[in-house]
């Protein structure tokens, strides 16, 4: 069977990506192959092969889910949830700025207001995106 497959799952949520790597490993130990474990699931062969060797060299636990890199999120979940409150609910104008329809700039103010933290309109933009 040759069947290429592009996907190596990063487009994947990280649990997401867990379960799969644990019942990938589990099918190829019940006997299934490699490569029809990679089309089932729809990642790259070399992916499959990549899990099974993490498993060897370190068992389940080489498996889980690692935590994502980077600096942790300026707005907490809290935060994000009064914000996305304020801005669905609310227009600028009933925050008392001068325009009536919602900008970055102006977000950007509100959460410097609320919160007392300062972000890039980049930062913002990222912030709206979730």
């Amino acid at each position: 069977m040759k069947c290429k497959r592009n996907s190596d799952g990063r487009a994947i949520d990280h649990h997401s990506l867990q379960v799969m790597r644990q019942q990938a490993i589990k099918a190829v130990r019940e006997g299934q192959t490699v490569q029809s474990v990679a089309v089932a699931f729809g990642v790259n062969i070399r992916s499959v092969f990549r899990w099974l060797s993490d498993f060897a060299n370190g068992g389940q636990n080489a498996l889980l889910a690692k935590p994502v890199p980077g600096r942790p999120p300026r707005i907490s979940a809290e935060e994000m949830r009064w914000l996305a409150q304020a801005v669905w609910d609310h227009s600028p104008l009933q925050y008392r700025f001068e325009f009536g329809l919602w900008t970055l700039s102006l977000i950007a103010e509100l959460i410097r207001r609320q919160f007392g933290k300062t972000l890039s309109l980049s930062a913002v933009s990222r912030v709206m995106k979730l």
